[in-house]
């Protein structure tokens, strides 16, 4: 009873929706736009020295992703037989979406282990080495979204690594998630949830042509939501 207990405060997070403003010295200024989807928002207002950014987030709600789930027998036919063996361990006892998404961040955190090495990132070549960084991570987990016909696409970014009042932008790739009722939500496959430590950038931009830049935190704030 303790274990299944502790499961559930871990699956039952308190939701919080966060707020950040930075001001970052970023020489692209192009490469970032105003974006919005339904647990983020990021605006944009530029200066003569960098960027101000208002960011405002909600922590993905699994309690409202109760969608039920089936196999794309079709997608599943086309894949190799490493994704058909993890499929079927994470669509055990998953009854909705909610379930399927814990299952499949159970697995990420437990099987691929994290690494910078420059290793292939393909969802069959992470499934084999067992080791991705956040590329890898979003492809093995869109592919597996794909398997219950969820559809899914990489976005591009950073993660606002905060330090005191500065924050170093770190290059990072997640899932902008398309659920019935047209909404779209992002979720985080390597740090399985979601917050306001990101700023997207524009599609067309590779992570690795965004040079590094440095920031500092205006103001932030958090909340509970009762919900």
């Amino acid at each position: 009873m303790r274990i299944l207990l502790l499961l559930l405060y871990v699956w039952t997070p308190l939701r919080q929706e966060t707020s950040l403003e930075v001001f970052v010295t970023c020489q692209t200024p192009e490469i970032f736009s105003a974006f919005r989807n339904y647990n983020f928002k990021q605006e944009i207002r530029s200066g003569s020295n960098g960027l101000n950014v208002k960011i405002k987030s909600r922590t993905l709600s699994l309690q409202n992703l109760n969608h039920v789930i089936r196999a794309d027998e079709r997608y599943l036919s086309t894949q190799g037989p490493a994704l058909g063996r993890v499929f079927s361990q994470v669509r055990q006892n998953a009854l909705s979406l909610a379930d399927y998404l814990k299952n499949i961040s159970f697995f990420l955190k437990y099987q691929i282990e994290y690494t910078e090495a420059d290793l292939p990132q393909e969802t069959s070549a992470v499934l084999a080495q067992g080791k991705a960084h956040c590329i890898g991570f979003a492809n093995v987990a869109q592919a597996l979204l794909a398997c219950v016909g969820i559809v899914s696409r990489p976005v591009n970014g950073f993660y606002l690594r905060e330090n005191r009042d500065r924050v170093e932008p770190v290059p990072h790739r997640w899932l902008e998630i398309e659920l019935p009722g047209e909404r779209r939500v992002f979720y985080d496959p390597q740090y399985q949830d979601f917050s306001s430590r990101y700023l997207v950038t524009n599609l067309g931009y590779p992570l690795d042509r965004i040079e590094r830049f440095q920031g500092v935190v205006v103001k932030k704030s958090k909340k509970i939501l009762d919900e």
